[in-house]
């Protein structure tokens, strides 16, 4: 079963398979948890379970991890996944309350583009009601925001800014020309040429084994750190001095002779949504350091007939009942998802 914890690094780093519906109130009776005095009602639970039942699209996304529908009812141990992770939405928002912070439209947006890609893309989350998309959205962008904050560097887009500021190596492109050869020693013949005057592009054209980048002088383009070029490559790349041809770099297809035109960091406002990106996976470790303390504090209670709720530190998560306990279907007939294992 998936804790708390690992739920809540899920949501931060994008690939969570489910979002759960805001925390509310309910009756004494109705409750399904509560959070330090905040209801999480069992009618919201509930909803959680039809909303995620009615979206067919969503059901085939899952569906192809692993198997997620089962004589008709939502098993106890999906049920007390579902509600562990209402748990955490309820912790961020509250301490996003305590922080006094709130949501602004940028956030929103932000918040829609993740929730998007969590529950496999668009299209597959405008299967959802428009209520609860809105959820989806708003819990994505809180605990982005949260991670934010936890970095201690302001509002998300002056903490991106600031992480840009003090981290610009990292996002520095490389703009190349290559001539690739079979062996080393055809690579210090072509060496020698480039050495002794002829035009690189000439060279190029005329000898490279690249068929896709000989007929344009070797050009390859412009690439950041994050490329998928093979590893000696893309380190001569980023460490040989620009405008010279450095020694012959061998990888797996050959040998390279690799000319470094430029390597710059471009502007802020070219390249703002990896720097969101960079900044969030910077503040991974401090999330899970506020999880750690927060859940040490937190009082949680949750209703036995969803099970109870375990503490461990991290590994914090609702405990079903050892009895079979089912919830009925609701909305799809008698067939209803289980819940997908992370990727």
């Amino acid at each position: 079963m998936r804790s708390l914890r690992s739920s809540l690094l899920a949501l931060a780093a994008g690939v969570a398979a489910f979002a759960v519906a805001a925390a509310g109130c309910g009756s004494v009776t109705s409750y399904a948890a509560t959070v330090d005095g905040t209801r999480i009602s069992k009618a919201e639970l509930e909803d959680e379970l039809r909303d995620i039942a009615a979206n067919d699209k969503y059901l085939k996304y899952i569906e192809s991890q692993v198997q997620v529908r089962s004589s008709g009812v939502f098993d106890a141990a999906f049920t007390a996944q579902v509600l562990t992770r209402q748990i955490v939405y309820e912790l961020v928002h509250q301490d996003l309350e305590r922080r006094k912070i709130t949501l602004s439209q940028a956030d929103l947006d932000a918040g829609r583009a993740s929730a998007s890609e969590r529950v496999g893309g668009e299209d597959i989350l405008n299967g959802f009601d428009r209520e609860y998309q809105d959820t989806l959205v708003r819990r994505a962008a809180e605990v982005t925001v949260l991670s934010f904050a936890l970095l201690e560097q302001g509002p998300p887009d002056q903490a991106a800014r600031a992480y840009y500021d003090s981290h610009k190596d990292e996002f520095a492109q490389a703009c190349v020309n290559h001539i690739l050869v079979p062996t080393r020693e055809e690579a210090d013949q072509v060496k020698g040429r480039l050495d002794a005057g002829e035009p690189f592009a000439e060279v190029a054209k005329a000898v490279s084994k690249d068929t896709g980048s000989a007929p344009q002088g070797g050009e390859l383009g412009c690439f950041s750190r994050d490329n998928q070029l093979v590893a000696e490559f893309a380190h001569a790349m980023f460490s040989q001095p620009v405008g010279q041809v450095g020694p012959p770099v061998q990888s797996q297809f050959g040998f390279h002779l690799i000319l470094v035109k430029s390597r710059d960091v471009p502007p802020y406002d070219q390249i703002a949504s990896a720097v969101r990106d960079k900044a969030i996976g910077a503040g991974q470790e401090k999330l899970a350091n506020w999880f750690n303390g927060v859940i040490e504090k937190a009082e949680v209670e949750v209703n036995p007939e969803y099970g109870r709720f375990e503490k461990k530190g991290g590994d914090s998560q609702v405990v079903p009942p050892q009895a079979p306990t089912t919830t009925p279907a609701a909305t799809t007939g008698n067939q209803q998802p289980q819940q997908p294992q992370q990727p």
